[in-house]
């Protein structure tokens, strides 16, 4: 496939490794929503609440540990390098790890609200075999069982605690609330939630004793769960994780003002989730206050304020010891290939930006197609970034790719796609605004997501799982890529197909952009056809 990759080999295990982090991030991503939007099923008016709980701890669990381990990556890289060295060599642990995800799906074969109770016990046991083989797939597809012994006994003293806190700090933080639940941290991020508020103009009813806070028809309770105490709890633990395994690199006791530091700065955004949660449901959207933002917002500042304690401890002098001077000359070192020329990055941050403006969007607004024109500049700038990358494609219209892309949107507007939502995704817009809004729609639509996605699906991905020349590693990658793909999108089979078809597209020439005008050709045909029929639904 035509692309400026030339500093590495497409097989090297510095890809490997980052093919087999995206893998598991992708397949979380796929069976958490799956099960949160994709199965009608209640789990607090089902199962008893410890179970929900459970479930819910599991999930969250594996991605604190996948967090913790990644901060130990960024700050002790070398011997996860070693550790890679032979990452990629071996291709039958990645159907381990797909047999895993496919066990833990299992029960949305079974799982429904008549039969919750009888679904309990098998859920359970599909949920954890199926989360361990998939984690045991991807182990084994990064180094053998022999290079993990080498790896933990080297390494156990930070890996241990790394992977079991990652592992405990849902319930750790449940366990630890009590401590921390005193009525002075309580009425103090209550006063200042009122005061926030009030201050803004609402006139909002308090009520101290009952952490009450609210007005008309929108209260909420300040709950232990949502006090902020939680969030102090799990920063508390970070910071004592952090400090024990880098103590070699901080000097104490200086090194201990990162327990204030984290604890007041989680509490302050903590005031801020609240007054942002309240004014959201004051101002006539109490569904995405308590739905959308109460459920994102507390793990996405948790996560902002562990980044800036690394930040802080890592870039201030103040808390850091003196390097050890270098015995001998300093060995020369190759140059790191500058962040705007590695194609790598060119093909996966763009990729990583239009999904994390999808999240934040679902998170924080009711109507998340109204903030489209937001994604549309996000999406536009990270790709600017790379320009000079993408300029050396050989861009040529493929009259054969132009023709792929047409079947594609064809059927894709001539198959059914369901009823269309109640509120429109432009929201009450009208005017200029709304015709802006088709515009910048039809501009991500038709020229920015084509491009995000085919560089990373087709270009980056069947790539990392194509591990021969044959036709029958080719097939499988595109099977592969293609799933991903459809797991992205609400009509899976459809999208599922158009991803066989671009990469067939792509294969044929190897040259990525005749992928790109395909995926361009179909979407502008979908566009087109559901600007002129007010369908907006079938895109």
């Amino acid at each position: 496939m035509t692309h400026l990759d030339a500093t590495l080999p497409w097989f090297s295990p510095k890809r490997a490794l980052i093919f087999a982090g995206v893998l598991f991030a992708l397949e979380l991503v796929i069976v958490g929503s799956l099960f949160k939007h994709g199965l009608d099923f209640e789990c607090h008016t089902s199962w008893p609440q410890a179970a929900c709980s459970g479930a819910n701890g599991m999930l969250t669990g594996i991605y604190c540990a996948s967090g913790a381990l990644l901060l130990l990556f960024m700050l002790r890289p070398a011997p996860f390098r070693a550790l890679g060295a032979e990452t990629g060599h071996r291709s039958w642990p990645l159907a381990l790890n797909l047999a895993g995800v496919l066990i833990a799906l299992l029960p949305l074969s079974f799982l429904s609200n008549s039969n919750a109770a009888e679904a309990l016990l098998p859920t359970f046991i599909c949920w954890s075999l199926g989360m361990g083989v998939m984690v045991l797939g991807l182990a084994l597809y990064i180094t053998p069982a022999a290079g993990w012994r080498l790896f933990f006994v080297g390494q156990w003293r930070a890996l241990v605690p790394v992977l079991l806190t990652g592992l405990a700090a849902p319930s750790l933080a449940n366990v630890l609330r009590p401590v921390w639940q005193l009525d002075t941290i309580s009425g103090i991020t209550f006063d200042a939630v009122s005061r926030i508020v009030s201050g803004l103009g609402y006139p909002v009813e308090a009520y101290p004793a009952e952490r009450i806070i609210g007005a008309g028809e929108f209260f909420i309770d300040v709950a232990p769960q949502c006090s902020g105490i939680e969030g102090i709890a799990l920063v508390t633990l970070f910071v004592t994780l952090y400090l024990r395994l880098f103590r070699q690199d901080l000097r104490f006791p200086r090194a201990l003002l990162l327990y204030p530091i984290g604890i007041l700065t989680s509490a302050l955004f903590n005031v801020v989730r609240i007054a942002v949660l309240l004014i959201i449901g004051l101002e006539g959207s109490p569904e995405l206050a308590v739905g959308g933002f109460h459920s994102h917002a507390g793990w996405l500042m948790f996560t902002l304020v562990a980044l800036g304690i690394i930040a802080l401890a890592q870039t201030v002098p103040w808390l850091q010891k003196a390097p050890a001077p270098e015995a001998g000359p300093t060995a020369a070192r190759a140059a790191p290939l500058p962040f705007r020329q590695d194609w790598v990055v060119a093909t996966i941050l763009p990729f990583a930006i239009f999904m994390l403006s999808a999240l934040l969007a679902q998170a924080f607004s009711a109507t998340p197609g109204l903030v489209y024109p937001g994604r549309v500049i996000l999406m536009a700038g990270v790709l600017a970034l790379f320009w000079p990358l993408y300029a050396r494609l050989p861009w040529r219209l493929d009259p054969l790719a132009l023709g792929a892309g047409a079947v594609i949107g064809l059927y894709w507007v001539l198959i059914p796609a369901g009823e269309a939502d109640a509120t429109p995704p432009y929201g009450a817009l009208g005017g200029a605004a709304l015709v802006v809004w088709f515009i910048l729609r039809g501009i991500g639509t038709t020229v920015l997501v084509p491009v995000i996605e085919e560089l990373f699906f087709r270009d980056y991905l069947e790539a990392k799982l194509r591990f021969g020349t044959g036709a029958l590693w080719a097939v499988t990658a595109a099977i592969l890529s293609a799933t991903l793909f459809a797991a992205l999108h609400g009509r899976w089979l459809e999208a599922f197909v158009a991803g066989l078809i671009f990469s067939w597209v792509a294969r044929r020439r190897g040259n990525i952009t005749d992928a790109i005008i395909a995926h361009a050709a179909a979407n502008a045909l979908i566009y087109g056809v559901a600007l002129s029929t007010g369908q907006m639904h079938i895109i």
